[in-house]
């Protein structure tokens, strides 16, 4: 009897022993999960002073897959060009690796830098990159892996400029129940069903209607992107969004999305991100954001009172992995070395300016802070804005500053500096700024012709 006892209470034991290692391993597994799901990744540029532009994602085998636009240089030659696309990847959304570069010249399009926004899609094992021909037409190409090499499959545009009354570019491909819809255009956009070999299309392209609560058809810019959650399809164009119950609409207009330009949305690890151009350097020579979007108990989009499109307010220009666009202009030369711009002077009044199209709003700055080693018996530097007011031509507008004519503030310095100084010049120093700054010069040793300047960093905040 004593035995069984004893026997009664080792049982209980180990059961009250094995409840608690369970209880304990579920109180440990919630937690990892709460951390999983709070582990959400914000990058501001992810490939910073690249020129990476119109980023769209695909993910596959726990690895995120983007395929964008290169603009072609920051001097800000206009136009927008674009002079390949790129394929990148990332494990973690944190390290970027470069994979391979798709040509124009390898499709109908030839050696022009016409490589503007696209998306890239698999289906029944081979992978295709629809790719706009500037804002003419839209191509495709083929390839047998994500990473390529592409093909052009057709030789020709797959929607020809023809094809709907606005400019068929900015393709959009969306996937549900293996019904593969292409969306594109601009001002209004269309929306037809791919054929199974992606080649061309098994529907007449159909307009898509977003209203306006007092029940007007609104119009739209260029590249359009969907996504679905819940029974609800989003229709997203650059910082602002439509929603519906039906993919081809009509779309109610819901309002602000989250600031930046074109988008491009994909889910990691059960969370809704969004990959968003920004200007990296300039509205020329752009980069990717990468956000996480959350959502309202309505449905609608959560905008967090800190989001921002990449660099606003203000722009700095810290010099980290390049010259960000700096370059001498006269007087001097211009070099990069270990996050420092630097110059030998070779006559009065040297003058190095930044890239140009900054495109920085001014109303929400107020100063320009400057940090500076004078390696010269200058005792003065001077500093110059280039600003304009965005009006009906402003992106087709070549103008270029002339410096001359310019007002130049001047800033007493140190001469023969042995370290970095900080210097600050507000912007009411300046007369008649107007909405936009589109570039920066600097004389940084302006009454000497001998010695070296260094510049660590310019932020205009």
């Amino acid at each position: 009897m004593r035995n069984n006892i004893e026997n009664l209470l080792v049982v209980l034991l180990l059961s009250l022993v094995g409840c608690n290692t369970k209880q304990k391993q579920k109180e440990s597994s919630e937690k990892n999960i709460s951390k999983i799901k709070q582990e959400v990744v914000s990058t501001d540029v992810i490939v910073p002073e690249h020129g990476m532009a119109d980023p769209h994602a695909w993910v596959e085998n726990d690895t995120l897959y983007v395929i964008c636009g290169h603009d072609e240089s920051w001097e800000g030659k206009g136009s927008f060009r674009m002079d390949r696309w790129e394929v990148w990847s990332t494990p973690d959304l944190k390290t970027w690796t470069h994979r391979r570069n798709i040509l124009p010249a390898n499709t109908y399009i030839g050696d022009h830098p016409n490589c503007w926004a696209g998306d890239v899609c698999e289906r029944n094992g081979k992978y295709y990159w629809f790719f706009s021909n500037r804002n003419i037409d839209t191509g495709v190409v083929e390839a047998e892996t994500i990473t390529g090499e592409y093909k052009d499959v057709l030789g020709k545009p797959l929607l020809p400029a023809d094809i709907v009354p606005v400019h068929p570019y900015d393709p959009e491909i969306y996937i549900e129940e293996d019904v593969y819809t292409i969306c594109f255009g601009a001002g209004t956009y269309y929306m037809a069903t791919l054929a199974e070999d992606m080649r061309s299309l098994i529907t007449v392209p159909k307009p898509i209607e977003i209203r306006l609560e007092n029940g007007k058809i609104l119009r739209t810019e260029d590249k359009p992107t969907l996504f679905k959650r819940k029974d609800w399809y989003y229709l997203v164009f650059g910082s602002r969004y439509a929603m519906s119950k039906n993919l081809y609409g009509p779309y109610d207009f819901k309002g602000a999305f989250l600031s930046g330009g074109h988008t491009s949305f994909f889910k990691w690890h059960g969370q809704l991100y969004v990959l968003q151009e920004n200007h990296d350097i300039s509205a020329f020579f752009r980069g990717a954001s990468l956000k996480p979007v959350f959502f309202n108990d309505d449905d609608t989009v959560k905008i967090p009172k800190s989001d921002r499109m990449y660099p606003a307010p203000g722009r700095p220009f810290k010099f980290i992995n390049s010259t960000m666009g700096w370059k001498g202009v006269s007087g001097t030369d211009l070099s990069f070395k270990n996050g420092v711009i630097s110059g030998n002077l070779s006559s009065y009044n040297a003058m190095v300016t930044s890239a140009p199209w900054l495109y920085t709003l001014t109303d929400v700055c107020k100063e320009i802070e400057i940090k500076i080693k004078n390696e010269s018996a200058a005792t003065e530097f001077k500093i110059a804005l280039f600003t304009r007011n965005k009006g009906k031509n402003f992106w087709r507008d070549t103008t270029q500053p002339n410096w001359e004519n310019l007002q130049w503030v001047t800033i007493p310095i140190s001469a023969n500096d042995t370290e970095f100084k900080n210097y600050k010049v507000s912007l009411s120093e300046f007369k008649g700024i107007q909405e936009r700054l589109m570039q920066v010069g600097i004389q940084p040793a302006a009454n000497t012709e001998k010695g070296k300047w260094f510049i660590d960093e310019v932020i205009v905040k």
